[in-house]
Protein backbone atom coordinates (compact mmCIF):
# COMPACT_ATOMS: atom_id res chain seq x y z
CA UNK A 1 0.00 0.00 0.00
CA UNK A 2 1.38 3.40 -0.93
CA UNK A 3 1.41 6.23 1.03
CA UNK A 4 -1.35 7.71 -0.90
CA UNK A 5 -3.39 5.21 -0.59
CA UNK A 6 -2.83 5.09 3.09
CA UNK A 7 -4.25 8.28 3.80
CA UNK A 8 -7.27 7.49 1.23
CA UNK A 9 -7.85 4.99 3.77
CA UNK A 10 -7.42 6.82 6.78
CA UNK A 11 -9.17 9.93 5.62
CA UNK A 12 -12.13 7.25 5.00
CA UNK A 13 -12.12 5.84 8.17
CA UNK A 14 -12.88 8.83 9.68
CA UNK A 15 -15.52 10.23 7.02
CA UNK A 16 -13.38 13.48 6.36
CA UNK A 17 -13.41 15.02 2.91
CA UNK A 18 -10.48 16.13 1.23
CA UNK A 19 -11.43 19.76 2.09
CA UNK A 20 -11.83 18.86 6.09
CA UNK A 21 -8.11 17.03 5.61
CA UNK A 22 -7.00 20.24 3.76
CA UNK A 23 -8.38 22.82 6.64
CA UNK A 24 -7.31 20.26 9.50
CA UNK A 25 -3.87 21.12 7.84
CA UNK A 26 -4.35 24.56 6.57
CA UNK A 27 -3.11 23.56 2.69
CA UNK A 28 -5.14 23.36 -0.26
CA UNK A 29 -7.49 20.64 -1.54
CA UNK A 30 -5.31 20.22 -4.42
CA UNK A 31 -2.09 19.39 -2.46
CA UNK A 32 -4.66 16.28 -0.57
CA UNK A 33 -5.38 15.46 -4.05
CA UNK A 34 -1.81 15.34 -4.90
CA UNK A 35 -0.73 13.21 -2.04
CA UNK A 36 -3.36 10.86 -2.46
CA UNK A 37 -2.97 10.21 -6.37
CA UNK A 38 1.31 9.95 -5.33
CA UNK A 39 1.78 12.74 -7.91
CA UNK A 40 3.89 14.44 -4.70
CA UNK A 41 4.83 13.22 -1.08
CA UNK A 42 4.16 15.68 1.88
CA UNK A 43 6.69 17.21 3.99
CA UNK A 44 8.24 15.85 6.94
CA UNK A 45 6.24 18.48 8.95
CA UNK A 46 2.63 16.96 7.53
CA UNK A 47 3.64 13.94 7.85
CA UNK A 48 4.26 14.48 11.60
CA UNK A 49 0.90 16.17 11.50
CA UNK A 50 -1.02 13.74 9.38
CA UNK A 51 0.84 11.04 12.42
CA UNK A 52 -0.89 13.17 15.01
CA UNK A 53 -4.11 13.71 13.42
CA UNK A 54 -4.96 10.14 12.44
CA UNK A 55 -3.49 8.57 15.73
CA UNK A 56 -0.76 6.54 14.56
CA UNK A 57 2.89 6.41 14.02
CA UNK A 58 5.07 7.92 11.35
CA UNK A 59 6.14 4.59 10.53
CA UNK A 60 2.44 2.96 10.08
CA UNK A 61 1.33 5.92 8.14
CA UNK A 62 4.19 5.51 5.90
CA UNK A 63 4.85 1.68 5.24
CA UNK A 64 1.01 1.71 5.08
CA UNK A 65 0.47 -0.89 7.64
CA UNK A 66 -3.34 -1.51 8.57
CA UNK A 67 -4.98 0.29 11.92
CA UNK A 68 -7.67 -0.61 13.71
CA UNK A 69 -10.48 1.46 13.23
CA UNK A 70 -10.48 2.75 16.42
CA UNK A 71 -11.78 6.14 17.73
CA UNK A 72 -8.61 8.02 19.00
CA UNK A 73 -8.20 11.47 20.40
CA UNK A 74 -7.14 13.94 17.83
CA UNK A 75 -5.57 17.19 19.13
CA UNK A 76 -8.04 20.48 19.00
CA UNK A 77 -5.74 22.52 16.59
CA UNK A 78 -5.27 19.91 13.83
CA UNK A 79 -9.36 18.40 13.87
CA UNK A 80 -11.43 19.66 11.11
CA UNK A 81 -14.48 21.03 11.96
CA UNK A 82 -17.42 18.84 11.17
CA UNK A 83 -18.87 19.84 7.67
CA UNK A 84 -22.80 20.21 9.78
CA UNK A 85 -21.73 22.76 12.23
CA UNK A 86 -19.73 24.88 9.37
CA UNK A 87 -22.93 24.31 7.13
CA UNK A 88 -25.30 25.52 10.29
CA UNK A 89 -22.67 28.60 10.93
CA UNK A 90 -23.26 29.55 7.31
CA UNK A 91 -27.11 29.28 7.37
CA UNK A 92 -27.10 31.49 10.25
CA UNK A 93 -25.62 34.12 9.19
CA UNK A 94 -27.00 34.13 6.23
CA UNK A 95 -30.33 34.39 7.97
CA UNK A 96 -29.31 37.03 9.52
CA UNK A 97 -27.95 39.18 6.75
CA UNK A 98 -30.95 38.31 5.11
CA UNK A 99 -33.12 39.27 7.74
CA UNK A 100 -30.87 42.66 8.49
CA UNK A 101 -31.54 43.48 3.74
CA UNK A 102 -34.85 42.84 4.61
CA UNK A 103 -35.27 45.54 8.03
CA UNK A 104 -33.46 48.08 5.92
CA UNK A 105 -35.68 48.10 3.00
CA UNK A 106 -38.94 48.39 5.02
CA UNK A 107 -37.26 51.31 7.20
CA UNK A 108 -36.49 52.75 4.03
CA UNK A 109 -40.01 52.78 2.78
CA UNK A 110 -41.81 53.19 5.98
CA UNK A 111 -39.82 56.31 6.54
CA UNK A 112 -38.49 57.98 2.85
CA UNK A 113 -41.04 55.92 0.98
CA UNK A 114 -38.29 55.21 -1.50
CA UNK A 115 -37.78 51.32 -3.08
CA UNK A 116 -35.17 52.34 -4.87
CA UNK A 117 -32.74 53.73 -1.77
CA UNK A 118 -34.17 50.45 0.04
CA UNK A 119 -32.25 48.27 -2.61
CA UNK A 120 -29.52 50.04 -2.91
CA UNK A 121 -28.52 50.13 1.20
CA UNK A 122 -30.04 46.43 1.54
CA UNK A 123 -28.34 44.91 -1.52
CA UNK A 124 -25.15 44.52 0.22
CA UNK A 125 -26.74 42.57 2.88
CA UNK A 126 -29.49 40.49 0.69
CA UNK A 127 -26.13 39.25 -1.98
CA UNK A 128 -24.11 38.81 0.98
CA UNK A 129 -26.77 36.00 2.76
CA UNK A 130 -27.28 34.66 -0.55
CA UNK A 131 -23.31 33.99 -0.52
CA UNK A 132 -23.80 32.49 2.85
CA UNK A 133 -26.05 30.05 1.61
CA UNK A 134 -24.76 29.21 -2.16
CA UNK A 135 -20.84 29.32 -1.14
CA UNK A 136 -19.08 26.61 0.69
CA UNK A 137 -15.33 27.73 1.01
CA UNK A 138 -14.00 31.08 1.36
CA UNK A 139 -17.41 33.02 2.43
CA UNK A 140 -15.72 35.83 4.61
CA UNK A 141 -13.65 36.60 1.10
CA UNK A 142 -16.40 36.17 -1.18
CA UNK A 143 -18.68 38.94 0.95
CA UNK A 144 -15.54 40.79 1.31
CA UNK A 145 -15.78 41.04 -2.29
CA UNK A 146 -19.42 41.65 -2.67
CA UNK A 147 -19.82 44.16 0.03
CA UNK A 148 -16.54 46.45 -1.66
CA UNK A 149 -18.07 45.98 -5.11
CA UNK A 150 -21.48 47.27 -4.03
CA UNK A 151 -19.96 50.35 -2.59
CA UNK A 152 -17.76 51.18 -4.94
CA UNK A 153 -20.22 50.91 -7.58
CA UNK A 154 -22.26 53.09 -5.35
CA UNK A 155 -19.36 55.36 -4.95
CA UNK A 156 -18.83 55.73 -8.67
CA UNK A 157 -22.66 56.67 -9.18
CA UNK A 158 -22.76 58.97 -6.24
CA UNK A 159 -19.36 61.24 -6.89
CA UNK A 160 -18.37 60.19 -10.40
CA UNK A 161 -15.12 59.59 -9.16
CA UNK A 162 -13.07 55.97 -9.29
CA UNK A 163 -9.69 54.83 -7.03
CA UNK A 164 -7.79 56.76 -9.99
CA UNK A 165 -8.41 60.12 -9.03
CA UNK A 166 -5.42 59.44 -6.32
CA UNK A 167 -3.26 60.17 -9.25
CA UNK A 168 -4.01 64.00 -9.49
CA UNK A 169 -3.40 64.20 -5.84
CA UNK A 170 -0.66 66.68 -6.28
CA UNK A 171 -2.43 68.24 -8.36
CA UNK A 172 -5.46 68.94 -6.15
CA UNK A 173 -6.84 72.23 -5.19
CA UNK A 174 -9.18 72.93 -2.22
CA UNK A 175 -11.85 74.55 -5.13
CA UNK A 176 -11.27 71.16 -6.23
CA UNK A 177 -13.14 69.27 -3.32
CA UNK A 178 -10.95 67.56 -0.97
CA UNK A 179 -13.84 64.90 0.02
CA UNK A 180 -13.97 63.46 -3.58
CA UNK A 181 -9.90 63.30 -3.08
CA UNK A 182 -10.96 61.32 0.39
CA UNK A 183 -13.72 58.80 -1.25
CA UNK A 184 -11.04 58.03 -4.18
CA UNK A 185 -8.62 57.04 -1.65
CA UNK A 186 -10.87 55.25 0.70
CA UNK A 187 -11.51 53.46 -2.56
CA UNK A 188 -7.81 52.53 -3.04
CA UNK A 189 -7.17 51.63 0.14
CA UNK A 190 -10.47 48.41 0.07
CA UNK A 191 -9.01 47.16 -3.32
CA UNK A 192 -5.96 46.95 -1.73
CA UNK A 193 -7.13 45.53 1.42
CA UNK A 194 -8.94 42.79 -0.43
CA UNK A 195 -6.51 42.23 -2.61
CA UNK A 196 -4.29 41.49 -0.09
CA UNK A 197 -7.16 39.52 2.11
CA UNK A 198 -7.80 37.14 -1.46
CA UNK A 199 -3.58 36.58 -1.88
CA UNK A 200 -3.51 35.69 2.47
CA UNK A 201 -6.80 33.17 1.37
CA UNK A 202 -4.96 31.17 -0.93
CA UNK A 203 -1.49 31.41 0.89
CA UNK A 204 -1.34 27.96 0.80
CA UNK A 205 -1.90 26.65 -2.41
CA UNK A 206 1.07 25.85 -4.86
CA UNK A 207 1.37 25.29 -8.99
CA UNK A 208 3.79 23.63 -10.58
CA UNK A 209 5.71 25.98 -12.89
CA UNK A 210 5.10 24.20 -16.27
CA UNK A 211 5.71 25.92 -19.34
CA UNK A 212 1.81 26.32 -20.23
CA UNK A 213 1.51 27.64 -16.30
CA UNK A 214 4.38 30.27 -17.01
CA UNK A 215 3.01 30.75 -20.41
CA UNK A 216 -0.61 32.27 -19.15
CA UNK A 217 0.84 34.35 -16.73
CA UNK A 218 3.07 35.87 -18.90
CA UNK A 219 0.17 36.23 -21.27
CA UNK A 220 -2.40 37.29 -18.32
CA UNK A 221 0.01 39.96 -17.07
CA UNK A 222 0.44 41.55 -20.46
CA UNK A 223 -3.12 41.35 -20.71
CA UNK A 224 -3.44 43.31 -17.76
CA UNK A 225 -0.98 45.83 -17.80
CA UNK A 226 -0.69 46.62 -21.17
CA UNK A 227 -3.02 45.35 -23.82
CA UNK A 228 -6.09 46.31 -21.84
CA UNK A 229 -5.25 49.70 -20.82
CA UNK A 230 -4.08 50.63 -24.38
CA UNK A 231 -7.67 49.05 -25.84
CA UNK A 232 -9.25 51.20 -23.19
CA UNK A 233 -7.03 54.87 -24.36
CA UNK A 234 -7.00 54.38 -27.83
CA UNK A 235 -9.95 51.48 -28.95
CA UNK A 236 -12.92 52.17 -26.33
CA UNK A 237 -12.42 55.79 -25.80
CA UNK A 238 -12.35 57.19 -29.36
CA UNK A 239 -15.15 55.96 -29.81
CA UNK A 240 -16.98 57.17 -27.53
CA UNK A 241 -15.08 60.82 -27.98
CA UNK A 242 -18.44 62.50 -28.87
CA UNK A 243 -20.03 61.34 -25.99
CA UNK A 244 -17.01 62.04 -23.31
CA UNK A 245 -17.86 65.70 -23.98
CA UNK A 246 -21.15 65.26 -22.61
CA UNK A 247 -19.91 62.53 -19.73
CA UNK A 248 -22.67 61.41 -16.92
CA UNK A 249 -23.22 58.55 -14.86
CA UNK A 250 -25.61 57.05 -17.09
CA UNK A 251 -23.41 57.20 -20.61
CA UNK A 252 -22.18 53.92 -22.52
CA UNK A 253 -18.80 55.03 -21.70
CA UNK A 254 -19.34 55.36 -17.90
CA UNK A 255 -20.71 51.70 -17.94
CA UNK A 256 -17.82 50.67 -20.22
CA UNK A 257 -15.32 51.81 -18.31
CA UNK A 258 -16.80 50.67 -14.73
CA UNK A 259 -17.31 47.07 -16.64
CA UNK A 260 -13.14 47.39 -17.32
CA UNK A 261 -12.34 48.33 -13.71
CA UNK A 262 -14.04 45.16 -12.90
CA UNK A 263 -12.64 42.90 -15.25
CA UNK A 264 -8.64 44.29 -14.98
CA UNK A 265 -9.27 43.72 -10.89
CA UNK A 266 -10.66 40.46 -10.94
CA UNK A 267 -7.71 39.60 -13.42
CA UNK A 268 -4.84 40.69 -11.21
CA UNK A 269 -6.64 39.38 -8.53
CA UNK A 270 -6.28 35.77 -10.25
CA UNK A 271 -2.92 36.29 -11.51
CA UNK A 272 -1.45 37.33 -8.06
CA UNK A 273 -2.86 34.48 -6.84
CA UNK A 274 -1.36 31.87 -9.14
CA UNK A 275 2.26 33.13 -9.58
CA UNK A 276 2.44 33.65 -5.85
CA UNK A 277 1.69 30.30 -6.40
CA UNK A 278 4.01 29.26 -8.92
CA UNK A 279 6.79 30.88 -6.73
CA UNK A 280 6.28 29.07 -3.73
CA UNK A 281 6.33 25.56 -5.43
CA UNK A 282 9.49 26.62 -7.19
CA UNK A 283 11.30 27.94 -3.71
CA UNK A 284 10.48 24.66 -2.28
CA UNK A 285 12.08 23.00 -5.26
CA UNK A 286 14.79 24.66 -4.53
CA UNK A 287 14.79 24.13 -1.19
CA UNK A 288 14.95 20.06 -1.84
CA UNK A 289 17.56 20.43 -4.54
CA UNK A 290 20.02 22.63 -2.08
CA UNK A 291 18.91 19.50 0.30
CA UNK A 292 19.86 16.53 -1.17
CA UNK A 293 22.88 18.30 -2.72
CA UNK A 294 24.31 18.77 0.78
CA UNK A 295 23.32 15.15 1.51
Amino acid sequence: MTLGENIVRLRTQKNWSQGDLADALDISRQSVSKWETDSSIPELDKLLKLSELFGITLDELVRGEEVPKTETAVPASFAPQATPEREKRRTIAGTVLLCTGAVILIFCLLLAGDLLAGLLFASPFFICGIICFSVKRRVGLCCGWAAYLCVDLYLRFATGFSWTTIFMTHLWTAQMNYARLSIAWVQFIGMVLMILCTVCSYRTLKLSATKKEVTWLIIGWLAALVVLPLLMSYGVMPLWRDDLHNYSNFSPYFFINVLYSYVRLALVDVLLVRTLAVWRMRREEKKANRNAAET
